[in-house]
């Protein structure tokens, strides 16, 4: 099973012996917490599964939205009180894999804050993908390096997707924007990219979000010690 609460979407999924037996999504302004656990007994339902079928949970551990990892998480970590293993994907890698049929360089970018974008790069083979730019938090126009030399059709995935090709590659036809479909979070990507990671997989305490920023209360807490020691 995959859940990504990362972004805009509630997405939960399960994945078995490489068929999607089923997935939720939503767009939502509501609370994620109010919409994963719903999703996730409906789904199970809907598939004629019960949560001890379910042999691994994964979920998107970052970047992301801070309130909204920390929900997927929690859900998982709670999910899997009872020793089910579970591990963290990048959000960007699963991202990744909604465009994996094509043969090219995939670029999944999200908004982080104005003029700052999460962003990775993962090239495919049209089957599987092999991560080409580690994910990282960084102003836009150093996203460019990631596009620059690289002899292929590019795609970009994520709610930043339209913002960096009309900023950066409004005029490079080799540069692409995934279709609406595949440009924000689906936990079956999470599913996909659990695959290739199922050795990292332990207990619910190993779960951690991963921001690549720092958080509000951290720079707050600087802040205040910086005042303290003044």
């Amino acid at each position: 099973m995959g859940i990504d609460t990362s972004g805009k979407t509630a997405s939960c999924a399960v994945l078995r012996d490489g068929i999607l037996l089923g997935q939720r999504s939503v767009y939502t302004s509501l609370t994620h917490s109010q919409v994963i656990l719903p999703f996730v007994e409906s789904l199970l339902d809907d598939v004629g599964l019960k949560l001890c079928d379910i042999d691994i949970i994964a979920v998107a551990d970052g970047p992301g939205s801070y309130t909204g990892l920390r929900i997927g998480i929690s859900v998982v970590k709670g999910l899997c009180y009872d020793g089910k293993p579970c591990l963290g994907v990048s959000t960007l890698e699963a991202l990744a894999y909604n465009c994996a049929a094509a043969k090219a360089r995939i670029i999944p970018v999200m908004s982080a804050r104005p003029g700052i974008v999460y962003f990775g790069a993962y090239d495919s083979d049209g089957e599987s993908i092999a991560c080409a730019a580690d994910d990282r938090v960084a102003p836009v126009g150093e996203l460019e390096a990631v596009a620059d030399g690289y002899q292929g059709d590019i795609i970009l995935t994520g709610d930043a997707a339209q913002t960096v090709k009309d900023t950066l590659f409004a005029d490079n036809p080799s540069v692409r924007i995934a279709p609406v479909s595949q440009r924000l979070q689906q936990a079956s990507g999470v599913c996909e990219a659990a695959l290739r990671h199922l050795d990292m997989a332990g207990g619910a305490a190993s779960l951690n979000a991963r921001y690549l920023q720092v958080t509000k209360a951290e720079k707050d807490l600087f802040e205040k010690n910086s005042h303290s020691n003044s």
